[in-house]
């Protein structure tokens, strides 16, 4: 076996030109195969981290316009706002509180604007958001200095604030010298101070999230979410999250929580109620990707095809070639096996050589669209060793034929042979 590789690398390198247009369908096959399969597992990835990031075990609950409400025009669609009895209210979410002992703990937040905060000639971009205790658990805000937002915060509506640890270093240098400042933002509509309580360490959005510089980067700044409301007309809440004790059915719980309020918004002929878990949204974006991705890569898989036709092509131009030589083979005592084995041994060769110059281009287009896209190049050792296995099928599949034609070659008549 050891003799027929060596004389298969030696015809390689005999007829090097040919031997690398023979390669060439197959290293565009692998290597289309493995980048595609390998910018999918990326943003994949990337995927599983960014829900990672918002909590995968959290239910998302709302409400949103009936379909029925959005068949007109868009424009009317879009411009509809909630009034605030269509809004989830204080007490329904006391009820649902006290309703699902399932619930460890609850998420509110109000947007109250975006603007700079400025100190002298220094500047952060920030958007204010008004929050209650239980978002820190729900969205993993981890506090780097000082304290995040109380209870007693939200009963006094206190003009509190608990910055970023970027904007902390922009504006004063350092987390401890920003705690107890006084911090002016200027929005479009007012200039707001509040007094910074905490500082919570700040983290890049992870994969395709897109970065902006130091400088320009916009951070979330926390107040009560009671602070918040006083500048709103709405004392409700479109969307709020869930964090679930551990051991909890997510499906289950999800369930529950749709039918209670669907209860609550069955009147309701403009809106309704939505519920859904982080986790099952997950398995479905990754199921849609991989499936995706696996239809692209068949797709490219045709050009293996093509690469094995052209293998199986060049091995009977080769048979054609070394007729004279395989008579004198057999003469000398070579039995139709070891015919057969040698040029299948060749194709083989042919075939992994052309793969592994595949895999190479592959990984490296796939790292290159993986950063490309801002997600994270992931290798996965069982794709590079299946491409090299299916490497020697196609070797073996369509060098069998022409090796087989070999074998069967009247020695009489493959001496004559000119």
């Amino acid at each position: 076996m050891i003799e027929n590789l060596l004389l298969s690398l030696e015809s390689l390198r005999a007829n090097k030109m040919r031997s690398f247009l023979t390669m060439l369908g197959i290293i565009i096959g692998i290597s289309s195969v493995i980048a595609v399969i390998s910018v999918g597992n990326a943003m994949t990835s990337s995927v599983t981290n960014q829900f990672a990031e918002f909590g995968i075990n959290n239910v998302s609950i709302g409400m949103q316009m009936r379909a029925e409400e959005m068949s007109g025009e868009f424009d009317t669609a879009t411009a509809k706002v909630p009034k605030d009895s269509d809004r989830i209210s204080n007490e329904q979410i006391d009820t649902m509180l006290s309703r699902f002992p399932e619930i460890e703990t609850l998420s509110l937040s109000e947007d109250a604007g975006r603007g700079k905060a400025k100190l002298a000639r220094k500047y952060s971009n920030v958007s204010i958001t008004g929050v209650n205790v239980g978002y820190a658990k729900a969205n993993k805000v981890k506090m780097a200095e000082g304290r995040y937002v109380s209870d007693a915060d939200i009963k006094g509506t206190r003009n509190v604030i608990v910055v970023s640890d970027r904007t902390a270093d922009a504006l004063y240098g350092s987390n401890k010298a920003a705690i107890g400042n006084n911090m002016i933002i200027y929005t479009d509509k007012a200039i707001k101070q509040f007094t910074i309580i905490g500082v919570y360490q700040y983290t890049q959005p992870s994969g395709m999230g897109a970065m902006a510089s130091d400088k320009d980067l916009e951070t979330s700044s926390y107040i009560p979410v009671s602070t918040a409301k006083k500048d709103s007309q709405y004392k409700g809440y479109t969307s709020l999250t869930v964090v679930p004790r551990t051991g909890t059915d997510l499906n289950v719980f999800t369930d529950k929580i749709i039918a209670y309020l669907s209860k609550l918004y069955e009147k309701n002929k403009e809106w309704e109620s939505y519920a859904y878990n982080m986790k099952s949204e997950l398995e479905s974006t990754n199921s849609m990707m991989k499936t995706l991705s696996l239809a692209v890569a068949a797709v490219a898989s045709i050009a293996l095809i093509v690469g094995g036709i052209g293998v199986m092509n060049i091995m009977l131009v080769s048979v054609t070639e070394r007729t004279h030589e395989i008579g004198v083979r057999k003469a000398l005592g070579a039995k139709d096996a070891h015919i057969r084995t040698q040029f299948v041994a060749e194709a083989v060769v042919l075939s992994v050589t052309g793969g592994l110059i595949g895999i190479t281009l592959g990984l490296i287009l796939g790292f290159i669209g993986s950063k490309l896209m801002g997600a994270d190049f992931v290798l996965s050792p069982y794709i590079i060793l299946g491409t090299v296995l299916f490497s020697m099928f196609i070797g073996i599949f369509f060098g069998y034929y022409p090796a087989n034609k070999a074998a069967k070659l009247n020695p009489i008549d493959a001496l004559r042979y000119e």
